[in-house]
């Protein structure tokens, strides 16, 4: 897999024990508590048509070949593939869906327009490093989906159960999660497909380093791990300062997986030909 793989996976071994760990030790606090509602923030979006229409005036003026662009182009498609499904219905708590949505949405948008001082550390990789030469733009795309689903989906399922008044254990809430995340799945493969089809004629050389260095990440894995980074979150709603200690240590880790992923892949000296 590569000594950055290699990086990635323990980074996220270390994330995913001491959430477990932390987890378990509060199980009986976590998602069968209910809390306080709170009110949306002004920011956030209403639905999902509206979350579109701001990601789609957000990323026209994009540059095609900008690092965040490789991001939120797959984003806006998998928002519109959550609002068709949301339409449709196919969500056992269309309500949940849709706010947790606009919740989640809201969050990357909210680091759009952030400056460098004020944007989360799980986001910051992307945006410093969106110009780098010789990124790939699977990489791009793979490093915006782990600062937004192991940071970022955590967060935001908190604040959706406590704005419409469910926890973690309210019918639909997980069977949901998980659906959403199939949807997400679906297209981070696409553009995993859609990249190698793009070096087809040279696979070897270029999509094989790229794939050495996001191979080591999985959505699946990200995936549970923003689940129990909720809980973790649920635990602490009441005691502010572990909780603000906590979302600054997890965006830390993330921030340094994200830079990893983003490490232009190594071109090898393949030395001198036989031939010559």
């Amino acid at each position: 897999m590569g000594f950055l793989s290699n990086v990635v996976n323990a980074v996220h071994r270390v994330v995913t024990q001491v959430s477990a760990a932390i987890t378990r030790a509060t199980a009986a606090l976590t998602g069968r508590r209910g809390l306080a509602l709170v009110n949306p923030p002004p920011e956030q979006p209403t639905s999902i048509a509206q979350v579109i229409e701001e990601m789609r005036l957000l990323g026209a003026p994009m540059p095609a070949n900008d690092g965040v662009a490789q991001f939120h182009r797959m984003y806006l498609h998998v928002t519109e593939l959550v609002g068709a499904a949301a339409a449709g219905r196919s969500f056992q708590d269309v309500a949940f869906m849709e706010r947790l949505d606009c919740v989640f949405a809201g969050l990357y948008l909210n680091a759009c327009n952030a400056t460098d001082q004020t944007r989360s550390s799980a986001w910051q990789p992307l945006f410093a490093l969106r110009a780098q030469p010789d990124t790939a733009s699977l990489q791009y795309a793979i490093a915006g989906m782990n600062a937004h689903i192991n940071f970022d989906l955590g967060l935001a399922l908190v604040r959706t159960c406590r704005q419409l008044g469910r926890t973690l254990d309210s019918p639909g809430v997980r069977a949901d999660f998980l659906a959403v995340n199939e949807i997400l799945s679906a297209a981070v493969q696409e553009v995993r497909e859609s990249y190698l089809a793009g070096v087809a004629l040279d696979v070897d050389r270029a999509a094989s380093r790229v794939l050495n260095v996001v191979g080591g990440w999985s959505i699946e894995a990200a995936r549970d791990a923003a689940w129990l980074s909720a809980t973790v979150q649920w635990a602490l709603q009441d005691q502010a300062d572990a909780y603000a200690a906590y979302l600054s240590s997890r965006a830390s880790m993330v921030g340094l997986v994200s830079r990893q992923l983003l490490t232009p892949p190594v071109v090898s000296d393949p030395g001198p030909s036989s031939g010559a």
